[in-house]
């Protein structure tokens, strides 16, 4: 467990390369039950003007069937974010993709996805939440939640999304969870952990930068649930430079 290693060649399960305007880290947790495994995804894509992407995944295919979903989505992110286009416009070649007649679609699977995009020069965060329920932005002691702004990937084929903007600042901090986090449940009563007690666990430690957010977020959860996951759970954590 704990803060996955850096690797500039390729990360696939890995955390992403740094890119110069963002720091990044990633916190991962997998079930006991090799079924569950291999349904979340988390992609970086630095364009050639400094900006940056990022690509975070919750796959409902899972196993060796979730790791071919997964690397799919990888491919056709990086394809798409190299264009430089809005998170929106991803997003739906994205979804194209789960009905695309040159991969033979990606049959009765669905995704959630939250697409952000970071640019140097300003100090807005333009992202897409195709139904990701929890993106958030911390600043103090105040977080803002971050609105999806269009249908889970893979439901609708002719599906649009919106671009959705948000002050992100020196200092702030962009928290993604897939729900293997939100919806892991405190060992013995069953209780779910939900945002609202991410929140409450990140509030309470000093210290939000990516790294330490991760890190006492994952602690926290283990300690919750006795390190019994039921499906993966992935943590995010994104600051501007």
């Amino acid at each position: 467990m704990g803060i996955q290693p850096v690797d500039r060649r390729t990360f696939g399960d890995a955390a992403p390369p740094v890119a110069p305007c963002i720091d990044l880290a990633v916190e991962r947790r997998t079930p006991r039950d090799d079924r569950r495994r291999g349904g979340d995804l988390v992609e970086l894509h630095e364009a050639a003007d400094g900006s940056a992407s990022v690509l975070i995944a919750d796959l409902s295919s899972k196993g060796p069937l979730g790791a071919s979903h997964a690397a799919i989505l990888r491919a056709a992110f990086r394809e798409a974010a190299r264009s430089a286009r809005a998170p929106s416009y991803v997003m739906a070649a994205l979804n194209r993709l789960h009905f695309g007649v040159e991969n033979g679609g990606l049959g009765e699977t669905f995704a959630t996805v939250f697409v952000a995009q970071v640019d140097r020069a300003r100090r807005t965060l333009c992202y897409a939440s195709a139904g990701h329920d929890t993106a958030v932005i911390l600043g103090g002691r105040s977080h803002r939640h971050l609105v999806q702004t269009g249908p889970v990937i893979g439901v609708l084929p002719g599906a649009s999304y919106d671009d959705g903007f948000a002050e992100f600042s020196a200092g702030d901090l962009l928290l993604v969870a897939t729900d293997g986090f939100t919806e892991c449940r405190r060992f013995g009563t069953g209780a779910q952990l939900g945002t609202s007690g991410l929140m409450r666990a990140l509030h309470a430690r000093a210290g939000h930068t990516p790294t330490s957010a991760c890190l006492a977020l994952g602690r926290f959860a283990d300690e919750f649930t006795r390190g019994k996951y039921r499906d993966d759970a992935t943590l995010v954590a994104i600051a501007r430079h």
